[in-house]
């Protein structure tokens, strides 16, 4: 499986299809397999290329830190590799904010922006949640207790109430399990502070001040039954790029490719189809 070698880390993707390349962005802690039911779809009319990023799965597990813009320089890298000219970037949860922060800072590399459950800045709740996955974490390690509460907040009720659910809870946890935990933790950690809130020292503004800045036609996505990253954020950020479509599912959880792949991929592809392959 191919590996690209950045200035300090090396970075595997997986690639299907052929076409325009997609990017796929996982969330929190999950390598490419985040994608796993969306690559047959979406690979059937693009070049998908679903990646680790730094620190996850079988890219390089460097030192901290790890902050959303750090791995955003690396993609920043990566997508040259990966094609001549602009690619379609798509992320998920804190692989949306990734990709926000991509699309912001190398605007020439995005030719299309879809961003699902993703925030650019936190609600009170969602900055609470992941404290406590952070204290969690720093008290018990990723211990299967602490890897199933986070594994419960990303699915809906309705679908772990399934069998399937269930089945899908237990795979993502696997997933989750072999990261390591000081780098975990550093992951939660990112979100935090990519929200502004682990520092009350780092006075940045918030990136939704930085919003506007992005010019990619964009897509974004959100769940009404989202728990973890609430529809209101998703909002925020397509009230904040100009132009930007907001499509809302009423069940898709927090990551509808896994819990309603193919409405989610209908509603990509129909988004890709409006601005060329």
């Amino acid at each position: 499986m191919p590996l690209a070698k950045l200035d300090d880390v090396s970075i595997y993707y997986d690639e299907q299809g052929a076409g325009d390349t997609l990017v796929l962005i996982p969330g929190l802690g999950f390598d490419h397999r985040y994608y796993r039911f969306a690559v047959p779809i979406l690979s059937q009319h693009y070049r998908v290329i679903s990646v680790d990023p730094r620190g996850i799965g079988q890219s390089t597990k460097a030192p901290p830190p790890y902050e959303v813009e750090v791995w955003a320089a690396d993609f920043v890298k990566l997508i040259p590799q990966l094609s001549d000219g602009p690619v379609h970037v798509l992320g998920t949860s804190l692989g949306g904010a990734m990709a926000l922060a991509v699309a912001e800072s190398a605007p020439g590399l995005v030719r299309t922006l879809s961003v699902i459950g993703a925030f650019s800045e936190l609600d009170r709740a969602a900055q609470i949640n992941f404290a406590l996955r952070s204290r969690l974490i720093e008290r018990l390690g990723l211990s299967d207790e602490v890897a199933t509460y986070m594994g419960l907040w990303t699915m809906s009720r309705t679908f772990l109430n399934t069998d399937e659910g269930f089945e899908q809870m237990k795979l993502n946890l696997s997933i989750i399990s072999k990261n390591d935990p000081v780098l975990y933790k550093c992951f939660v950690d990112s979100v935090l502070a990519w929200g502004r809130v682990l520092d009350p020292a780092d006075t940045r503004p918030k990136f939704t001040t930085r919003l506007g800045n992005i010019g990619a036609p964009t897509l974004v996505i959100g769940s009404g039954n989202d728990h973890l990253i609430p529809l209101s954020l998703s909002k925020i950020i397509a009230d904040g790029i100009a132009g930007a479509e907001l499509v809302v599912m009423d069940e898709g959880g927090h990551i509808p490719f896994i819990e309603r792949p193919k409405d989610a991929c209908d509603i990509v592809l129909r988004f890709l189809g409006k601005h060329g392959r």
